[in-house]
């Protein structure tokens, strides 16, 4: 691993990185620690974390075995000490409340340093099973369904997408029970996403087609719902088809034209493929191995597990942006 190329570009950025801010937005945690000198700082334990997403490791137990076999993973956490597992336990389990905030704090550093311009974004959910045991209560999660109805046992990971780099600008987790519309709901009426101008769509499937997820995605969100028709619902086999005075013309203008949302709608191949990424690579493979392991998860280990393996795409997309960047200054000074 030491000698991808990935890897050294990621460790020269977070060498180079202002570590500040996010040390701010960790801040003190909930818990008194009088008496007991700090080893670890908050930021170097965080690096840790996401060095944990890069190596597809799901167990502090098995980070600590890396940093302790290669020096260049202690390194790219700015670590002199190896922490033990308790360390990294607590770590996660006293900044938790925190984590979702850094990630905040890096897509707004992304939008400002222009990465998200005349992008667009998409928005759909996944499902993350859990085991169930038929001796077993399934009050936990309970069972949620699909788009095709097919029923599921456990969480829900609803993910709004750059359609451009494909990378999460936000998501939540919810349990099964809860449903993609309502954790979709709750997502959306936060607080707005994106204020680029030149960001106008937000393209979903035909799940999210009535009337008050269009209004929500308009009135918060401050964008054109690019919403997949949902036929089931009106009666009438195509969109185009309904009377002029129905309300998706009346509050969306743009579904007047027809083949214009049928071209945009390919766009959201984009959160197929952050999906399917999920599901194949990270974070849902972490979350389904440790469920193999235990047979049952805490959302808010799948919460973290989530969260840091979108942060790292955020940096290796900051890392990436800081080498072209010093490429043209280069390029400048030769000339």
């Amino acid at each position: 691993m030491q000698n991808n190329t990935e890897f050294t570009h990621l460790k020269s950025f977070f060498d180079a990185f202002d570590w500040v801010p996010i040390t701010e937005i960790l801040g003190k945690t909930r818990f008194s620690r009088r008496g007991k000198k700090k080893i670890f700082a908050p930021a170097n334990l965080f690096r840790a974390f996401v060095l944990k997403s890069y190596l597809l490791v799901d167990d502090n137990t098995i980070l600590v075995k890396r940093l302790q076999e290669n020096k260049n993973y202690l390194d790219f956490c700015n670590l002199n000490i190896i922490p033990s597992h308790d360390v990294l336990n607590n770590f996660e389990k006293n900044y938790v409340h925190k984590f979702v905030a850094v990630f905040e704090f890096l897509d707004d550093l992304l939008e400002k340093n222009h990465a998200f311009e005349d992008d667009d974004m998409s928005f759909d959910g996944t499902d993350i099973p859990v085991p169930f045991k038929l001796k077993q209560s399934p009050h936990r999660y309970h069972f949620g369904a699909k788009s095709d109805k097919k029923k599921f046992h456990g969480f829900w990971l609803m993910i709004l997408a750059s359609v451009k780099h494909q990378i999460a600008r936000r998501f939540i987790v919810g349990y099964a029970r809860e449903g993609q519309i309502n954790l979709a709901k709750e997502l959306l009426n936060q607080k707005q996403i994106d204020e680029s101008r030149n960001n106008i769509f937000i393209i979903m499937d035909g799940i999210f087609d009535f009337r008050e997820m269009h209004e929500i995605v308009i009135s918060i969100q401050h964008k054109i719902p690019i919403i997949g028709y949902n036929q089931r619902r009106s009666g009438i086999p195509e969109r185009i088809n309904l009377p002029s005075l129905n309300w998706h013309f009346q509050i969306n203008p743009v579904y007047k034209d027809n083949s214009f949302i049928l071209e945009e709608f390919k766009k959201r191949i984009s959160i197929e493929r952050v999906n399917s990424y999920s599901k194949i690579y990270t974070p849902i493979c972490l979350i389904q191995n440790k469920i193999k392991k235990s047979q049952t998860i805490k959302k808010t280990t799948v919460e973290n597990i989530v969260v840091f393996s979108f942060m790292l795409e955020q940096f290796k997309l900051l890392a990436r942006m800081n080498a072209r960047q010093a490429q043209k200054q280069l390029s400048f000074y030769k000339e």
